[in-house]
């Protein structure tokens, strides 16, 4: 990374810790009222020397998608803090894993991450923005490791049965590896189609094993099965991860208070994963949307405890999107806001840094000294890592389930004289009802342990981190505080945002379905000899595709708040019978299978000159065309129109080229974003090209 990164005050620490020596032990006691509780003899021995499974690290998910959108488009210094937070060790989440999404023209959640290859053979290493943050991450912390895995895949890849379980996809998989390469990075791991296997694929991944051995990357190991504990007997397979094992998503279907292994995985010996650990709320504030991130410190102790998982991957790395999709509210970091450059760090992220800034990849757990408290689950969990040098240890803490304070004993021994060692303590209080940013990752006064023996009391809620070891830090920056975006809005859509060549997609567009990239304009409109292109053609190899309805190329722009405006832009066709259109006062898509419903208003105008005014809906149900006509003439091929859709109060006017078409009356939709879209309702992805796109405010 060039340049120098921007220096942060320190955050002071808003909590303390009374320390009390007795006789045999130094007490840290936290500023409440204890309840005395006594351990069982023997309390935790840490033992230096003691064995368990090697410890491969904790990361997050970059996709499963379109989720990230917003972080490139940040200015500086802000965009630097945010990657900062996330990346540096010892800053913040210190992320040791990262999860990329392999783009494939198709919404993967919360929107969609363009192909690098859209056609067989058209490599384009500049799609998207999966790589220019992987390059970010990496040169802020060089021994991260990359994990590329498919939501969805171009549709040349895709068999009869739009499945990317094929020899195409292999070839494509290769490509893509390329396209890193060309960024400097190294791919650690591959998987195959995220939440879409069950087993049943083992001579897929024996062809990408020797595919990847025979094209220069063996030192890529596949991670499989992604939706369970399958091919523990496959020898291509190196890692075994799934999704959510400690709840699907983690906590949502319960308390998360235990994680799942089956025997034969337990027994391969082979690393084990949560490849996924998802669905949960960013924060601990009261209300949340349960199990909030605490239920992230249950399952990286108990994971281990439980079902040996050594590897965690949270889901999404950040919540970096427009207003109003489906998954707000989630990640390490909430930055919507490049505009003003306002952004959050969440508890999430704290949560994490209680194991990332405290255990490094390659560490060992040691089984004895890890288990749970008075050996009741219900009380909290405890895991305990020692370096590969034996001359450090961290002990991390969590009481995320307990009712009451406990006192814990630790008595320390073996390694290389880790009993004299000074134990640096760090806390963070998740209580849903103390919700204080300012006690989250504070340090604590340190233990000088007597004879190798220290106590400390634990409070329910929080989580604990002891350490031998130095360099974590908890880093504070002024943020600017957030605004609307502002009206009016405009991009002549013939650049790429913020990450400039790195990234083709114009800056805060955030594609739904399909690929908006920055390309040769077919013909030019104007001065223009570059336009937003609709890439994805034909339809993608859909993520859970087997029960899709509406689905077309869409992209969202704005605020969430924008009510009564005129969004308007040029668009070209270049095949006959297809169409292509504007959206207004977007407010939220129906399921995966249907997200071409969602809330808002559609104009969609077609090369024949047919024309449809729609309020669109969540559901099909909700769905109805307002009005329809031809124009006069068609509107053909390789033309350009000017499309505009004016929405103030409960009328909406569409237009082509200047004139009304239709004015109509409906109250549903009353604020969201604007954006653009092509082939509505037609089953088709067309090819379609965009210029100038504008959002003007009208008043009543």
């Amino acid at each position: 990374m060039g340049g120098r990164r921007e220096e942060h005050s320190s955050v002071k620490p808003a909590t303390s810790v009374v320390l009390a020596v007795l006789a045999t032990a130094a007490v840290v006691v936290a500023t409440a009222i204890v309840r005395a509780v006594v351990w069982p003899p023997g309390g935790i021995t840490i033992n230096g020397d003691g064995t368990g499974r090697a410890y491969d690290g904790v990361g997050a998910v970059l996709g499963g998608g379109g989720n990230a959108r917003y972080l490139m488009d940040y200015p500086q210094p802000q965009r630097s803090q945010i990657l900062d937070y996330l990346f540096t060790p010892g800053v913040g989440a210190s992320l040791q894993l990262l999860k990329l999404e392999i783009g494939g023209d198709a919404n993967s959640s919360d929107g969609a991450e363009p192909s690098v290859e859209h056609a067989r053979g058209r490599v384009n290493c500049q799609s998207g923005y999966e790589f220019a943050i992987a390059a970010q991450a990496v040169a802020r912390n060089p021994a991260l490791r990359l994990y590329g895995l498919q939501w969805a895949a171009p549709g040349w890849v895709g068999d009869r049965h739009r499945s990317l379980f094929t020899a195409d996809d292999i070839s494509y998989l290769l490509d893509w590896l390329g396209c890193a390469g060309r960024y400097g990075l190294r791919v650690s791991y591959l998987g195959g189609w995220n939440e879409s296997d069950n087993g049943e694929h083992a001579g897929w991944f024996h062809a990408l094993r020797q595919a990847l051995d025979a094209h220069g990357y063996r030192q890529v190991q596949i991670v499989a099965g992604d939706s369970g504990w399958h091919y523990a007997d496959s020898p291509d397979v190196a890692i075994l991860g799934t999704h959510d094992p400690c709840g699907f998503p983690t906590g949502v279907q319960g308390a998360a208070t235990s994680c799942d292994i089956t025997d034969a995985a337990l027994a391969s010996g082979k690393p084990l994963w949560g490849s996924e650990m998802g669905g949960m709320d960013a924060g601990v504030q009261a209300g949340c949307h349960e199990p909030c991130a605490p239920a992230m410190a249950r399952a990286m102790l108990r994971g281990y405890l439980d079902a040996r998982m050594t590897g965690y991957l949270e889901w999404p790395v950040l919540d970096a999107m427009p207003a109003k999709l489906p998954f707000e509210n989630r990640g390490l970091v909430t930055a919507d806001q490049p505009w003003s450059g306002n952004y959050t760090v969440n508890a999430m992220a704290w949560v994490v840094a209680h194991v990332t800034q405290f255990a490094r990849p390659g560490w060992d757990y040691v089984d004895s000294a890890s288990g749970y408290l008075d050996g009741n689950r219900a009380n909290g969990s405890y895991v305990t890592l020692v370096s590969g040098a034996r001359d450090g240890f961290s002990t991390i803490v969590e009481t995320t389930t307990a009712s009451t304070a406990r006192r814990i004993t630790v008595r320390v021994t073996g390694g290389r004289k880790l009993s004299g060692r000074t134990v640096h303590v760090w806390a963070s209080d998740f209580r849903p009802d103390s919700a204080n940013p300012a006690t989250w990752f504070i340090r604590q006064a340190d233990i000088h342990p007597v004879n190798g023996t220290f106590s400390l009391v634990v409070q329910p809620g929080w989580v604990y981190s002891l350490t031998t070891t130095t360099g974590q830090g908890n880093r504070g920056a002024a943020i600017p505080p957030a605004t609307p975006l502002p009206l009016p809005y405009r991009d002549d859509l013939t650049t790429s945002g913020a990450a400039g060549p790195a990234d083709d997609e114009p800056g805060l567009l955030a594609a739904q379905d399909g690929a908006f990239e920055v390309a040769p304009c077919a013909r030019a409109n104007g001065s223009a000899t570059t336009c937003t292109v609709q890439q994805a053609d034909p339809v993608p190899v859909l993520w859970h595709g087997s029960a899709a309805g509406a689905r077309y190329p869409f992209a969202i722009v704005g605020d969430g708040g924008w009510s009564d405006y005129t969004v308007g832009v040029d668009v070209l066709l270049t095949r006959p019978f297809t169409s292509a259109g504007l959206i207004g006062r977007f407010d939220r898509h129906g399921s995966q299978a249907d997200i071409g419903h969602f809330g808002g208003y559609l104009f969609d105008l077609s090369t024949t000159g047919a024309w449809r005014l729609f309020r669109n809906n969540v559901t099909a149900a909700g769905t109805a065309v307002l009005a329809a006509g031809t124009l006069n003439a068609a509107a053909g091929v390789d033309r350009w129109h000017h499309l505009g859709l004016s929405l103030t109060g409960t009328t909406i006017t569409a237009s082509v080229d200047g004139r009304s078409v239709a004015t109509v009356a409906d109250a549903t939709w009353s604020a969201g974003l604007a954006g653009i879209e092509a082939g509505a309702f037609t089953a088709t992805w067309p090819h379609a090209e965009y210029t100038n796109l504008t959002v003007t405010p009208v008043t009543a």
